[in-house]
């Protein structure tokens, strides 16, 4: 008898496993105190954003091909969350400057490693970014990274647009970034691209 509890004991301490928090992305709650956490994109808001948008103005064009990633772990003694990542290719004047759409579906590439990568949910945009979208309505802002130097990053704010059926995203570019290391200021931080 003795044998069979201690059986039934350790059956029923290796069946037991935490069980993850789920954290709405943009709840606001203070995930940090739990140590089973995983921010959620619950309501499935990154959804809109996936796919390849281009902008393009005479020779110049900018392609951004992003996908949700769920259950992202940034370390192995930390927890999850999902992502919007991605990839991009710039060219200037018909020059191909930047084209890092190979890593997309690279399966060794996830998470923070794409060139484009974020989950924060903004209401309220930075000055410099002028839309006509209303406070309610949420805008992702990721990070954009140079390819060739990691140190050197920008923050991309999308906003999506469908506009009688025709899906745009308006896209405000901003920071000391390798966007303005491209020159693509010139684009005065904000572009509408549109779905392929």
């Amino acid at each position: 008898m003795k044998h069979i509890i201690t059986i039934i004991a350790l059956i029923s301490l290796f069946s037991c496993k935490a069980q993850s928090v789920i954290v709405p992305i943009g709840s606001g709650e203070d995930f940090q105190k739990n140590p089973n956490y995983y921010v959620k994109d619950v309501n499935n808001e990154f959804g809109k954003f996936e796919g390849i948008w281009k902008y393009q103005n005479g020779n110049t064009s900018i392609i951004f091909k992003l996908k949700k990633e769920e259950h992202y772990q940034v370390s192995e003694t930390s927890n999850y969350l999902d992502l919007l990542v991605g990839e991009y290719q710039y060219i200037e004047n018909g020059v191909e400057k930047v084209n890092t759409l190979a890593d997309f579906d690279n399966p060794s590439i996830s998470g923070y490693n794409h060139k484009i990568s974020g989950r924060v949910f903004t209401h309220n945009i930075p000055n410099i970014c002028i839309d006509n979208s209303h406070s309610s309505e949420i805008k992702i802002e990721l990070m954009i990274e140079s390819p060739g130097d990691h140190l050197i990053e920008g923050r991309v704010i999308l906003r999506y647009v469908n506009e009688n059926g025709t899906e745009k995203l308006e896209v405000c570019i901003y920071d000391y970034s390798i966007l303005q290391t491209m020159k693509m200021i010139e684009l005065t931080y904000r572009m509408v691209i549109m779905s392929l």
